[in-house]
């Protein structure tokens, strides 16, 4: 078994072996210390839209041609999918029908009226059969008024057929399919404002009873073509009742415009929960040398020293040590040479000693 780990060994031993040049080393040295950090517990969330509208049609009829998807931006005045409208259509031949019965009557009304207008100058008929003659015109005149603004209001049902984004935005769902029979006011689309977003998410009392409203708390994401993300949020809303069958709080974080995250997505809330001491390294002090994980050191003689550690989670550009580096250690941060066990280090200006 040995004959196989000696390579290994080897390789490792010659890679932190001590540097015999003469030449020292300028590198940045800190004083490492431990410190306390926030201990988050993560929970589930969904990124929904704070300012959303439904788009509804104002007529019944078959859905078809349906433009757009999930997810999707639009501009306002952009068709998104259009209403057969059957019933509008036999109500535009009615109406067209009306107008052509009420025009005809009209023709013949005011034909009537201009006969009996000569025959009454010339007193050929009595007064009151022309005044009934002329009140028939003129209800000709208005029936046929009438029959056209019945028409007009037919025609602009037809436009209501094609349903049209009423502003800028993004299409949140979609509550109908191509062929389904919708009737007026029924939902079709929900639009949201992307410049106004918000994670909702459940949280046991640990977490509710350590928020407060107008807090930020990290949330991370995934961004654009899915790169993790990560960015603060800000508490808004803390519900105190709690669901009785979960036990959880409902907890509303809005985002900022920046956060370039799509509504419906998903979302980890990191809430620090408690504290403990850590000890915190630049990320550009960790090496790895055969496979082994470290860190190069000062030793009392002012040498390089390479110390094998274990890595915790990342913090910004630093990582969490949980084991091999104590309080007081000289941690080389950057050198401006190559590093080996035994390499003589000069401390460069602004070095902590």
């Amino acid at each position: 078994m040995w004959k196989y780990r000696l390579p290994i060994v080897a390789l490792f031993l010659a890679s932190v072996a001590p540097a015999y040049a003469s030449d020292a080393v300028s590198a940045e040295v800190r004083v490492v210390k431990s410190q306390p950090i926030d201990i988050y517990a993560a929970y589930s969330g969904t990124v929904m839209p704070t300012e959303y509208v439904q788009v509804a049609s104002r007529m019944s009829g078959y859905v078809k041609n349906i433009r757009v998807h999930e997810g999707e931006a639009v501009k306002k005045g952009d068709l998104l999918l259009s209403v057969n409208p059957t019933d509008v259509a036999a109500g535009v031949t009615q109406a067209r029908a009306q107008v052509a019965k009420a025009k005809a009557a009209l023709a013949t009304a005011e034909e009537n009226y201009k006969r009996f207008k000569d025959l009454y100058a010339e007193q050929a008929i009595p007064k009151q059969q022309f005044e009934q003659v002329e009140l028939g015109y003129t209800a000709a005149k208005n029936d046929y008024t009438a029959a056209q603004a019945g028409l007009r209001q037919a025609l602009n049902q037809v436009g209501y057929a094609d349903v049209r984004a009423p502003f800028d935005g993004i299409i949140f769902s979609k509550k109908v399919s191509n062929g389904q029979l919708v009737g007026p006011g029924q939902a079709l689309m929900v639009f949201y404002n992307p410049g106004q977003l918000e994670v909702d998410v459940q949280v046991d009392d640990l977490a509710y009873y350590q928020l407060k409203l107008g807090e930020q708390v990290p949330v991370q994401y995934a961004g654009p073509n899915r790169v993790p993300q990560q960015t603060d949020a800000t508490v808004e809303s803390l519900v105190v009742a709690s669901d009785p069958h979960t036990h959880t709080h409902t907890v509303k974080l809005l985002l900022p415009a920046t956060s370039q995250v799509e509504g419906g997505a998903y979302a980890r809330v990191m809430v620090p929960v408690q504290q403990q001491q850590a000890i915190l390294v630049p990320q550009s002090a960790i090496q790895v040398r055969a496979g082994i994980t470290g860190v190069f050191a000062v030793n009392g003689d002012g040498n390089a020293e390479f110390r094998m550690v274990t890595l915790g989670e990342q913090r910004g550009n630093d990582v969490v040590v949980l084991s091999g580096l104590a309080d007081g250690d000289r941690l080389i941060v950057k050198a401006q040479g190559a590093l080996a066990n035994g390499t003589k280090i000069e401390a460069t200006a602004g070095s902590a000693s």
